[in-house]
C-alpha cells in the first residue's frame, strides 16, 4: 500500500489537530456556560434562602405565610436542625414522621462548607428538584425549585460557538493546505538531496532548498555532510577531546610510540613517576633506564617478539609499593605495538585490604582458644561417664563462659565492620544521654557490685543529641565494662560533661584504679591490642571494646584521647558532635 505523501500526512496531522483543539473548546465553553447558569441559579435560592433566614429571625414561630407572596409558589422551604431533624416544611405538616435529613447531600455539604447543592429526585414528592442548602448560626434553610421544563431551558447552553467553530473549520483547512504545501516543497528537496547523497552524485552548487524553517535545517543537514567527508579533521578533533580527558584523569597516564617515545603523558603520571622514583625528572622517558619498570620493558619486549597481536595478552598489571605508597601499574598495548601506562593511586585501599587482612588473622586467633576449650569440654562430658554431676557443671559452666565470649566476639567485630564499611546507613535520632547512661549502669549494676565499685554521674538536665543510639550505648558500655576489668576492687568511676556548645558535648570519664603503662597508651584503641598477653581472654573481654568506642565517637564526629593522672587512675577525654 502506498504511503501518503508528505503535504498529505501534514494536512492530516493538522486537521487532526485543529479537529481536537476545537472539541476541547467547545467542551470547555460548554462547562463554562453550564457553571454560569448554575451559578445564577444558586445565587437566586441562595436570596430566597437568605429572605426566609431574616424572616425566621423575626418571628420565631417560622411564620413564612407572608413570605409566599412575594418568593415562587413553587419554592419548597425546609428548616433543618444542624442535627437533622426537619423543623418545618412547607406543605408537610406531617413533621414527627420525616427521616432526618442529616445525610441529605445538599444538607451534608451545607455543614462542612457553608452551603450545598444536589440535582435529584424528592423521596417525599418523587419529582426531580434542584435543591440548595445554606448553614446559619441556629439551623439548616434548603430551598428547592421543581427541576422542570423551565428550569432545564434556562440551564440550556446556546449553539452560536458550535456554529462559529463550523464556519471558521474551511476557512483553517485552506489554510493548512497552503502551509502544508510550503513545508511539502522542502522537504522534497531535501529527499533529492539524500537519493543524490545515496547515489554518489552530489554537487553542492546545484542544490538548493526553500526560503524557510525547513529549508534552513536542510541547509544545515547539507553542511554536516560535507564536514563529514573531512575525516582527518575529525580525528584532530576527536584527539584533541581525548587529550583534555586525559589532563584532567585521576590517574597518572602516558601513551608511547612503538619505539617508546612519548606521544602524550598528562600531569599526574609526571607527579606519581617522581613520587616511586624518588627523584626530581621533567622527562617521562626516564622510566626506561629505572629498575622499578623493569618488568614493563621485559613485557613489552616479548610483545615485540609476538608475530601476532593478541588481545587478551596485551594488557599487564601490577603493584608498585614505595616508600609506604601503593601504586597499580597497567601497560595496555595497542595493535599497532604503541601503547599506555597508567599509574593509580591504591594506598588507602591497599592499607584496608592489609588491614582487613591483619583483623582476619587476628579473629582466627581469637577464635581458637575459645573454640578449642568448648571442643575439651565437650569431648570430656561425652567420654568420661563416670564424672559426677557438681563436674560436669562445672564443666558446662566453663563451656557457657566460652560460648559468651565468642558471642561477645561476633557482636564486637559485626559492629565494627558496620561502622567502617555501611556507616551511612545507619539510622540516627534523638538520644538523651542522661537517660542512655543511667540505663547503662543498671546493665552492668550486678557487675558493679561484685568489684564494689561506684559510679558518679555529673550531666546538666539538656543532654539530647542526635546520633546513633547503639553506638552511642557501646561508648559508655564498653569504658564501664574495661574499668569493671581492669580498674580493681572498690574503685569509682566518675563520668561528667565538664563543657557544651551548639556544635559539641564534651566528655570526661575518669576511674581511680589501675593506671596504664605510658607505652601502651598510643596503641590503646587498636584492635586486639592487648598491654600483656592474655590480659583481655583472662577478664572475659574481646579485646575491641576500646576499638568500638573510638571509632563509635569518631562515626559521632568527634575525637577521643587517653591519659594517666599524675596520682591515680585513667582519664578518657572525648567529645561527640551534637547534631540537628
Amino acid at each position: 500500500m502506498k504511503s501518503l505523501s508528505y503535504k498529505a500526512q501534514l494536512l492530516l496531522n493538522f486537521s487532526l489537530i485543529f479537529v481536537c483543539f476545537a472539541l476541547i473548546l467547545l467542551g470547555f465553553q460548554y462547562y463554562r456556560e453550564v457553571e454560569s447558569r448554575k451559578a445564577l441559579l444558586e445565587t437566586r435560592l441562595e436570596s430566597y434562602a437568605d429572605i426566609i433566614e431574616r424572616q425566621t429571625q423575626q418571628d420565631s414561630a417560622f411564620a413564612l405565610t407572608p413570605l409566599r407572596t412575594v418568593l415562587p409558589q413553587d419554592l419548597r422551604i425546609t428548616i433543618i436542625s444542624k442535627e437533622g431533624q426537619v423543623n418545618y416544611e412547607s406543605g408537610n405538616e406531617d413533621l414527627p414522621n420525616i427521616s432526618n435529613h442529616k445525610e441529605r447531600p445538599e444538607v451534608k455539604a451545607a455543614l462542612e462548607k457553608g452551603f450545598g447543592i444536589d440535582i435529584r429526585e424528592s423521596e417525599t414528592l418523587q419529582k426531580p428538584y434542584f435543591y440548595y442548602a445554606k448553614v446559619y448560626p441556629n439551623y439548616v434553610i434548603r430551598v428547592a425549585l421543581p427541576y422542570n421544563a423551565e428550569i432545564k431551558n434556562f440551564m440550556h447552553v446556546s449553539n452560536i460557538f458550535l456554529w462559529f467553530t463550523l464556519l471558521i473549520f474551511p476557512i483553517v483547512i485552506v489554510a493548512l493546505i497552503y502551509i502544508s504545501g510550503r513545508f511539502g516543497r522542502a522537504v522534497a528537496g531535501l529527499q533529492y538531496f539524500i537519493d543524490s547523497a545515496e547515489r554518489g552524485l552530489m554537487n553542492y552548487d546545484n542544490i538548493s532548498f526553500p526560503n524557510n524553517e525547513l529549508g534552513d535545517i536542510a541547509s544545515k543537514v547539507l553542511k554536516m555532510y560535507q564536514e563529514l567527508e573531512i575525516k582527518t579533521q575529525q580525528v584532530g578533533l576527536e584527539r584533541e577531546r581525548l587529550m583534555k580527558h586525559f589532563h584532567h584523569f585521576e590517574e597518572g597516564i602516558a601513551i608511547f610510540s612503538a619505539q617508546r617515545q612519548k606521544v602524550y603523558s598528562n600531569p599526574r603520571f609526571l607527579q606519581y613517576l617522581n613520587t616511586i622514583l624518588d627523584i626530581t625528572t621533567s622527562s617521562v622517558n626516564a622510566i626506561w633506564s629505572e629498575r622499578e619498570f623493569k618488568p614493563i620493558q621485559e613485557f613489552l619486549d616479548q610483545q615485540q617478539n609476538q608475530n601476532i597481536w593478541n588481545a587478551e595478552t596485551s594488557v599487564y598489571r601490577d603493584t608498585l609499593s614505595v616508600g609506604g605508597a601503593h601504586y597499580a601499574v597497567q601497560v595496555v598495548v595497542y595493535s599497532d605495538r604503541s601503547f599506555e601506562i597508567s599509574l593509580s593511586d591504591v594506598t588507602k585501599a591497599e592499607k584496608n585490604r592489609l588491614l582487613k587482612q591483619q583483623m582476619s588473622h587476628n579473629i582466627s586467633h581469637e577464635l581458637r582458644t575459645p573454640v578449642s576449650s568448648i571442643r575439651g569440654f565437650l569431648e570430656t562430658l561425652i567420654t568420661c561417664e563416670n564424672l559426677s554431676a557438681e563436674r560436669r557443671k562445672d564443666f558446662l559452666q566453663r563451656a557457657l563462659l566460652q560460648v559468651e565470649r565468642l558471642s561477645d566476639l561476633i557482636r564486637d567485630v559485626a559492629l565494627i565492620s558496620k561502622i567502617e564499611e555501611a556507616a551511612a546507613t545507619l539510622p540516627r535520632e534523638n538520644v538523651d544521654l542522661r537517660l542512655l547512661v543511667g540505663e547503662t549502669i543498671e546493665e552492668l549494676q550486678s557487675d558493679l557490685d561484685k568489684q564494689e565499685m561506684s559510679v558518679l554521674v555529673d550531666f546538666p538536665e539538656e543532654m539530647t543529641i542526635c546520633g546513633n543510639y547503639s553506638l552511642l550505648h557501646s561508648i559508655f558500655r564498653n569504658l564501664l565494662e574495661n574499668s569493671v576489668r581492669y580498674a580493681g576492687q572498690g574503685t569509682r568511676v566518675e563520668i561528667s560533661c565538664y563543657k557544651k556548645n551548639a556544635e559539641f558535648l564534651f566528655f570526661r570519664y575518669f576511674n581511680n584504679g589501675e593506671q596504664i603503662p605510658e607505652e601502651h597508651l598510643p596503641r590503646l584503641f587498636e584492635r586486639f591490642y592487648r598491654i600483656t598477653e592474655g590480659r583481655t581472654r583472662d577478664c572475659g573481654g574481646t579485646g575491641l571494646g576500646l576499638s568500638i568506642v573510638k571509632n563509635a565517637v569518631s562515626f559521632h564526629s568527634g575525637d577521643i584521647i587517653v591519659k594517666n593522672l599524675l596520682d591515680q587512675g585513667v582519664e578518657f577525654l572525648f567529645t561527640l558532635k551534637r547534631g540537628k
